[in-house]
């Protein structure tokens, strides 16, 4: 049985991933910051998906605790890191720097803390695999949300190095669109989507990148709409592709006209 660590699981889309997991028979271990979110969640499952759900209470901008956290893990096949927060939201010079700092801390280092010390126990995996999860203002300027775009942006390259560094891991990054989740409730300045994203799409997508169909894609930043079927061929004519590059006349004059 592979075991998955989800960061955020007792969340909006956390709760369908867990779901999804469970029925592909995953041993899901949650880390999360409310024992609340995580005991509804637990009450939706029958007892022998219980038995294979474990929660943790954990702030990931803690490295000690993601630390000691992590040694109570004793094998792991699959991470997925979703926590973030959107605040604070409004014009760089005016928000509340400690409050940057801080979305920073849970958004960028809790990610990069917890694939520290997650990576030795992938590697041990016959295939490790980590999500991570990128946000609006990941690729593109998004006003009044320099925080969470920058800090999201961050985990982008994140994910590209660590690629390059551990090539026998399946690292990518993924956008997976606006859903109707918590998250909202701190949003201040964007205006509700007129059509919110398909959830039952962005688990179908998810079950492509934790399939064996998706071995050897790694180091990419992938949207959960991108054609799967054209992904492994396009990367190989161009590994370019799907990843935080500079638009230029140089590197990628064939593709502006």
């Amino acid at each position: 049985m592979k075991t998955v660590l989800i960061i955020g699981g007792a969340g909006g889309i956390g709760s369908f991933i867990v779901k999804f997991l469970l029925k592909k028979n995953y041993k899901v271990i949650i880390w999360g910051r409310s024992q609340e979110k995580f005991n509804i969640l637990r009450n939706q499952f029958k007892l022998k998906e219980v038995d294979r759900i474990i929660f943790d209470t954990i702030d990931v901008s803690d490295k000690m605790r993601v630390q000691e956290g992590m040694q109570r893990i004793k094998s792991l096949d699959l991470l997925i890191n979703m926590a973030g927060v959107v605040w604070p939201i409004g014009k760089t010079a005016e928000v509340n720097l400690e409050q940057f700092k801080t979305a920073f801390e849970i958004n960028f280092f809790g990610t990069l803390y917890v694939c520290y010390f997650a990576i030795p126990l992938l590697l041990k995996s016959s295939q490790g695999k980590i999500i991570n999860f990128a946000g609006g203002g990941s690729a593109y300027s998004r006003e009044n949300h320099a925080a969470y775009g920058c800090s999201k942006t961050a985990i982008v390259r994140l994910t590209e190095n660590l690629s390059l560094e551990y090539p026998q891991l399946d690292i990518n990054i993924i956008a997976p669109g606006a859903h109707k989740t918590p998250m909202w409730q701190d949003e201040t300045f964007d205006a509700k989507p007129e059509q919110w994203s398909n959830i039952d799409e962005l688990i179908e997508f998810i079950d492509f990148l934790v399939s064996e169909e998706s071995n050897g894609i790694t180091g990419k930043f992938l949207h959960f709409k991108d054609n799967r079927k054209n992904m492994l061929e396009k990367i190989k004519q161009n590994s370019d592709l799907y990843t935080l590059r500079r638009i230029d006349d140089f590197n990628f004059s064939k593709i502006i006209k």
